[in-house]
């Protein structure tokens, strides 16, 4: 039994996709307050790893023929809350925007957080601006549409220009 189990892990490692990082630049204006129009990005590639909280996901969506970045504030397993007025709590800790100020979801994008708020999430809370595409718009992003990610220490610094 110890044979086939050691086996089947091996089988497991060796069938993982290797890590890689790719650099790319961003293009266009979503995420302003945290990456830029023009700016050098490296992508991690899932197989580097699980990405962390305030990193930066890119992922797929079957309705936009583009990538689409968007920062993590949900983990898999955390609990999801949205206030009255449409404030959105990750483990009770509120979401913010790119520029600091708190994370608002209202009419369909409340509605539809308001669904994941009955049990620990089963995917990535992705938060941009609001109205943005994100999980706002979109749910929980899963494993089977994450094309990478990008290594952040802090969800805002208070930097609102591109950096020099």
């Amino acid at each position: 039994m110890a044979i086939v189990t050691a086996f089947l892990w091996v089988s497991l490692l060796l069938a993982e996709a290797p890590c890689t990082v790719i650099d790319t630049t961003i293009t266009g204006d979503s995420l302003d307050g945290l990456l830029w129009d023009g700016q050098k990005i490296s992508v991690h590639t899932p197989g580097c790893g699980r990405p962390s909280r305030y990193d930066f996901m890119l992922f797929t969506h079957p309705s936009r023929p583009n990538a689409i970045i968007k920062q993590i504030w949900g983990m898999p397993g955390d609990t999801l809350r949205i206030a009255q007025n449409g404030q959105v709590l990750i483990n009770d800790v509120a979401a913010k925007t790119p520029f600091g100020k708190p994370y608002r979801v209202l009419r369909f994008a409340k509605k539809r957080l308001e669904k994941l708020s009955k049990k620990p999430l089963e995917g990535y809370l992705l938060l941009g601006h609001p109205g943005s595409e994100d999980s706002a718009r979109f749910g929980l992003i899963t494993d089977d549409v994450i094309l990478g990610y990008v290594k952040r220490d802090k969800p805002y610094d208070g930097q609102v220009s591109p950096p020099k």
